[in-house]
Parts: structure tokens; C-alpha cells; sequence
């Protein structure tokens, strides 16, 4: 018993009284004998059995049940609570530093959550506390969740205990608090926050429950969609290619008849599948689809997801409500399913909308659902998703494409000639003609036409953005007219989406996949590699030399491919002009502290003296010669 950890005993209580999810609860008068009879009743059960303690040496005295269930991989739920931030590190009572206070030799995840406020969604709670125990029960382990608390720690509304400040009351919106993705469908009565499927061998130890539960989802099905972000590899499976995970995930899909939303990661599907809509990014912003979207099926394929619309439909989705203008429509909500392969302990689900978790190589997975549905057939599928005339809206704007960006370039060029842009500054003359979409339309066309297979590397910030928009065919028969060559794979950096090391990265992986490679990145994220043009000089200088050594003869170096780098040199892009402090101006000292500006430097002297060649182009014919 305690004091902190009042609001975790009331909510036991509470449920044990309404015959909620808790089976059995009871008080133990000291933390270490409490910690030892729950690592008995996982070591009995193989579930973990949640321990609450409060703050202070309380929690410290859990130590040795937690060593012992790490050290023979017993599950354990450890609920401590804590003091708040304010009280952390002042010497206020029984505040000791519990924030990982337990060995991550012993403990396999551990959380520190704030304070309960509906400034933060139920969701992110519910979110946690299925991953923990979901972590327990499959990294066979205590897991630990520290969880801060302030007064009123009893269940009273009013005046804050001992907060004699003006306003101190206790507020709480139940309805913010519980409007998220999910809320309903969990409340509703007996479902899981999230069901896991995880895998001990993820190529062949598929797991039968993970297929026949999607599959009875498909089959349910009738506005299913697919998603596909950045789909990882696996230790298994370094010797499957890109494109033969992306005819996997084709032809998945065709069995199926879902339409693909690829993420621009997937060159392969975006340029090879038919089952891809073109332009998804467009097609799904326009009011007339997005009103009438409403999927009730969204299997995503590997993560993080570059596009912003796509996740925004998927939580409408998932809410079973979308706002269309100042009204609501209303609609059955979707199952979200993640097939990836996730690292122990690792969740992607940023906005707590995932409600099963496939974690396993997406490829075979994605072969052993097609043989079921092959096996199956006749009393499976029955005639595909209603969203697939969605390929054919975005092979409508396909062909159009080309035209739209042109004109819309053109129109931004003559605002910035008339000052209706860039804080109303006039430009003057006639200015020519190449804005960062016309880059991706050039680079598109010139590369569909190449003999040679080649590689895309992509710069985070407004590079990948205009590539998620703008990177694919401009012909809707361009499966029919594809070269042997052309871009046949595309990478971003879009773990933590940083703009350090791109250069090098690219470099990297120009080499890894043996094939010429181009960059595209802007000439802010260039400035922070800059060095990285150095070593790659240095290293094509050796690879063109007789013997295939570096000039100091000490190293071998192998034959590297070309990288081609196309800098976007807009004077650092302005990519916070399009975030809401934009607007406060000189208040927030936007143009000191939020602008970019690259205007003094040369990329063309940089190269210079780095030995490199070097092409400016200012207009989009001029850019598609050089």
C-alpha cells in the first residue's frame, strides 16, 4: 500500500468490482515479498502478474524478484509509481530517480509516462500498457512501467490537495481524452488494444494464426487498401532483391484485388505494378474521394510511411468518422494491420491506430497468405475491393501530370515576378523556369529512358516530400514501353528522417547496390556532408587508376559506381515557411533563427575544389540536358 500509487490501486479496485480484465487482486505489506509472489505466479501461469508499488524505496525493493525473473526469463509487469516532473531532483519526499532505476540486463522494455492529462489521448495509455505486457509475455521478462502522478491522487474533482494557487482545479475532458482512433471498438467489450503475432524465425516459422486471421479479414472485406512504406529486410533474407519483394507484394495484391498506395521507397511497385495508384498523394486529397473513402481494411507493408494524407485517412478510418467541410460522416470503423519486422522491443504505430501486428519478413508472410488463398480459392475471395477505380483516377491524372506541374510552375515563377510571394518582394526580368517539382518530372522522364538499371537516393526535408508527390511514370502504358534500365530502386534515410551524412549515405549505398546511383538533396543537408565529396573524389580517383589503388597504395579499392548528385539550391528551401510560426514574423525573429539561407555559398567553387565536375542548370529543359 500507498500513497503515490493511490490512482493504480482505485482503478483495480474498480475493475475487480465491475469484473473487468482483472482476475484476482490482493495486498501484500512489503514490495519484495510482493515482487517474488508474482514472479510465482508467472513463473506458474506464463503471464506476467502486475505489481504496483509507490514511490521511493518501494521500488527499489522489487530488485531482487526482477533480477531473478530476468536471469530465467519469467514474465512480470512492474506498475511504480512516481513523483512529477516538479518534484524530481528538488529533495522532495520519497522521490529517489526511478526512471530505468532497473538493469537492462534484466529488464527487457521499460516506459516513463507523464502525468495523466487529456492533453495526451487515452490511446497513447492503452497503446502502452498492450505493448508491455505483450513485451513480458514475448521477451519472457519483467517489463517496467514508471508512471508519474500529481494530486489530486484520490478520485476528487475541485481544488487540487495542498495547490493553494489561483485556479488550482481539477479538470478533465472525458470526451478529449477518449476521441482517438480505436476508443470505441476497444471499450465496446472484450477486444484487445492490439493483437501481436510475433515470430522466433521470421522466414519460416510463419505463424498460422497471423494467416488465417487476416485472411478472414480480407475475405470480410469490402473497401480494403494497401499500404506500403519502407519495407525492411531481414537477416534471412539479404539475398532477395528489391524488385522480388515487390512482385510479392504485386502480386499479392492482384490475388486480392486491393489497390496499392506504394510510398515512394517502392520503386518497384510504382513503376512496375498495376495494381499502384498513380499519384495516390493527389488522388486522395481531392473532397470527393477523400469524402467517400472510408476503407474498412488498411494492410500496411513495412514502416515508417512517408506520406502525411495517408496516415490522417487511416485514422479517420480507424475513428469511423470523417469531417468533410464543418460536417461529420459516419461509417463502420477499419482494422489496421502492420506487417513488419520489428526489433524486440521496437512499435511503429505513431498514431496508436494499428490493431494487429504481424511482426515478420513481409515477403514470406506474403507468399504463405497467397497459397492459402490459392488453396482456397473458391470459397474465399469474392470480387476485390471497391477502391481499386481508384488506379484508374490516378492513371487519369498520369497523363495530365506533366502539363499540371508545368502550368503551376510557370504561375508560381510569374507571382514571384509580381511580388505575390517570398514576403512580397518583386523579382525583376523575365526569370526562368524550374521549380523542385519540374526536378522530379525531369529526372523521372530522362531516367525512364536510360538502358542501365540505376539507384535513387533521397535527401530528407522537401526532397522526399516532392518525390512522395511527384516520383512516378508519366505514362499510363509505361509498364509496356519500360526499359531494361531506369530507377530500379530508391532510398531514403527515414529512420530518424535527419538531414546529416546524406551524401555519405548515398555513397554508400550507390556501392552496396552496384549500380550508378542519384542523389537528389538540397543544398542545406548538402552543406552538412559537404566533406563527404572529399572521399568520394578521392575514392572514384582510385577506382579509374591503372592498379585499383588509392594513390598511396595502401588501400585497395574496389571499381565504384558513379553517384550523380542534384543539389536543390533554393537559398535552403524554406521549409519552416510552411509551419504556423511562420506567420509571427519578426515576433519570433522567423527570418534569424528560422531561415536557411545558402545564397554565400558556391556549390560550383566547392566542387571546384574537390576536383568534381559540375553542371548549373536554371531551366527545366536546360536540367533535363545536363
Amino acid at each position: 500500500p500507498g500513497s503515490r500509487s493511490t490512482p493504480l490501486t482505485a482503478a483495480v479496485a474498480r475493475a475487480l468490482r465491475m469484473n473487468v480484465g482483472v482476475a484476482q487482486g490482493m495486498s501484500v505489506h512489503d514490495e519484495r515479498g510482493a515482487g517474488f509472489r508474482a514472479l510465482g505466479y508467472g513463473r506458474g501461469s506464463n503471464r506476467p502478474a502486475a505489481i504496483i508499488t509507490s514511490s521511493g524505496t518501494a521500488v527499489a525493493n522489487l530488485y531482487p524478484s526482477i533480477v531473478e525473473a530476468g536471469m530465467d526469463g519469467v514474465p512480470l509487469l512492474l506498475l511504480t509509481a512516481d513523483r512529477p516532473y516538479e518534484s524530481r531532483d528538488t529533495g522532495a519526499n520519497q522521490a529517489i530517480d526511478q526512471v530505468k532505476v532497473f538493469s537492462s540486463t534484466y529488464v527487457r522494455w521499460a516506459r516513463d509516462i507523464p502525468p495523466p492529462n487529456d492533453d495526451v489521448p487515452v490511446s497513447a495509455a492503452l497503446s502502452d500498457a498492450n505493448h508491455a505486457v505483450t513485451m513480458a509475455k514475448e521477451l519472457r521478462g519483467p517489463v517496467h512501467l514508471n508512471i508519474q502522478f500529481r494530486e489530486n491522487l484520490a478520485p476528487d474533482t475541485g481544488a487540487i490537495r495542498n495547490d493553494n494557487r489561483e485556479g488550482s482545479t481539477t479538470t478533465y475532458n472525458a470526451r478529449r481524452f477518449t476521441d482517438v482512433p480505436g476508443f470505441d471498438r476497444w471499450s465496446s467489450g472484450g477486444n484487445e488494444w492490439m493483437k501481436s503475432y510475433y515470430f522466433s524465425n521470421r522466414v519460416e516459422g510463419i505463424h498460422a494464426d497471423a494467416v488465417s486471421d487476416l485472411a478472414g479479414l480480407i475475405m470480410k472485406s469490402k473497401r480494403g487498401i494497401i499500404v506500403v512504406g519502407n519495407v525492411r529486410g531481414t537477416a534471412c533474407d539479404d539475398k532477395v532483391s528489391e524488385a522480388e519483394t515487390a512482385n510479392v507484394i504485386s502480386h499479392f495484391a492482384q490475388t486480392i484485388g486491393f489497390p496499392i498506395i506504394a510510398g515512394v521507397q517502392n520503386a518497384g511497385l510504382r513503376f512496375d505494378s498495376p495494381a499502384v495508384i498513380p499519384f495516390a498523394e493527389h488522388v486522395l486529397k481531392h473532397p470527393s474521394v477523400s469524402k467517400d473513402l472510408k476503407p474498412d481494411l488498411v494492410i500496411q507493408i513495412g514502416a515508417p510511411l512517408v506520406s502525411s494524407e495517408v496516415p490522417k485517412i487511416i485514422v479517420d478510418a480507424i475513428k469511423g468518422r470523417r469531417k468533410v467541410g464543418d460536417s461529420w460522416t459516419s461509417y463502420e470503423s477499419c482494422h489496421h494491420i502492420l506487417i513488419h519486422p520489428h526489433h524486440p522491443s521496437e512499435r511503429h504505430d505513431p498514431d496508436y491506430t494499428v490493431t494487429h501486428r504481424i511482426s515478420a519478413d513481409a515477403s514470406s508472410f506474403l507468399k504463405t497468405l497467397v497459397q492459402f488463398f490459392d488453396i482456397n480459392r473458391s470459397s474465399t475471395l469474392q470480387g476485390g475491393s471497391e477502391l481499386t477505380p481508384l488506379v484508374l483516377l490516378g492513371e487519369a491524372l498520369q497523363s495530365e501530370m506533366p502539363d499540371i506541374i508545368h502550368t503551376a510552375s510557370e504561375r508560381i515563377v510569374s507571382s514571384l515576378q509580381h511580388g505575390e510571394l517570398i514576403g512580397g518582394t518583386k523579382e525583376s526580368g523575365k526569370m526562368p523556369i524550374l521549380t523542385e517539382p519540374q526536378i522530379t518530372l525531369a529526372m523521372t522522364e530522362v531516367m525512364s529512358e536510360l538502358q542501365s538499371p540505376m539507384s535513387l537516393f533521397i535527401s530528407n526535408s522537401m526532397p522526399v516530400r516532392d518525390a512522395e508527390f511527384f516520383l512516378y511514370p508519366m505514362s499510363v502504358n509505361h509498364q509496356r514501353e519500360r526499359k531494361a534500365g531506369g530507377i530500379r530502386s530508391v532510398a531514403v534515410n527515414r529512420g530518424a528522417s535527419g538531414i546529416d551524412g546524406i551524401i555519405s549515405s548515398a555513397a554508400g549505398y550507390s556501392e552496396a547496390t552496384e549500380r550508378p546511383t542519384t542523389l537528389l538533396i538540397g543544398d542545406l543537408a548538402t552543406l552538412h556532408d559537404i566533406n563527404a565529396f572529399h572521399t568520394i573524389a578521392r575514392v572514384q580517383a582510385s577506382s579509374s587508376h591503372p592498379e585499383g589503388f588509392f594513390q598511396t597504395g595502401s588501400l585497395r579499392s574496389q571499381r565504384t559506381p558513379p553517384l550523380t548528385t542534384v543539389i536543390i539550391n533554393n537559398d535552403g528551401g524554406g521549409i519552416f515557411s510552411f509551419l504556423p510560426v511562420a506567420k509571427h514574423g519578426s515576433d519570433v525573429g522567423f527570418d534569424d533563427f528560422f531561415g536557411t539561407p545558402t545564397n554565400s555559398f558556391s556549390f560550383e567553387q566547392g566542387a571546384k575544389a574537390f576536383g568534381l565536375p559540375f553542371k548549373s542548370a536554371l531551366a527545366y529543359d536546360q536540367f533535363k540536358k545536363a
